[in-house]
């Protein structure tokens, strides 16, 4: 069974979903509970298309203007030096896009990607992610 915030298609859900979702032309924006990597979100289209390529030009651009615009907003809310990207779809048949604060004085292994980090994965504490999300949201407003 799936959600309200899961896609209608293939049932793909964000589970911290960070309001408003007006603020972003095309896409909806969800926290990904990792406190190894604080303000991890994911990004999702909005309209179900399973790959990048078949998007039209003008579709690809709005996600992209999403993206930058994310991108951005996580960089002031979590003083981050960087943002990396990632566009996948191995797994999930819907556009999406994880973007992933790095912190490279702070982290023990700033070579790693996400996937190959070998610390084992574990939540933020509740009120660091609340806090995250009300200020994503604010900063996207």
């Amino acid at each position: 069974m799936t959600g309200s915030n899961a896609c209608g298609v293939c049932g793909f859900e964000l589970w911290n979903p960070i309001s408003p979702t007006s603020a972003l032309a095309v896409s909806e924006l969800s926290l990904y509970d990792d406190a190894r990597f604080a303000g991890r979100s994911i990004l999702r289209l909005r309209e179900h298309e399973e790959s990048l390529d078949q998007l039209s030009p003008e579709l690809a651009s709005a996600f992209m203007a999403d993206i930058q615009k994310v991108s951005r907003a996580l960089r002031k809310v979590t003083g981050s030096e960087r943002i990396n990207v990632a566009i996948l779809g191995n797994t999930v048949p819907h556009v999406h896009a994880h973007l992933i604060p790095r912190y490279a004085g702070d982290e023990q292994y700033p070579g790693k990607s996400p996937w190959d980090d070998p610390r084992p994965k574990a939540t933020l504490q509740k009120d660091r992610r609340v806090e995250l999300m009300i200020e994503l949201a604010r900063e996207l407003s």
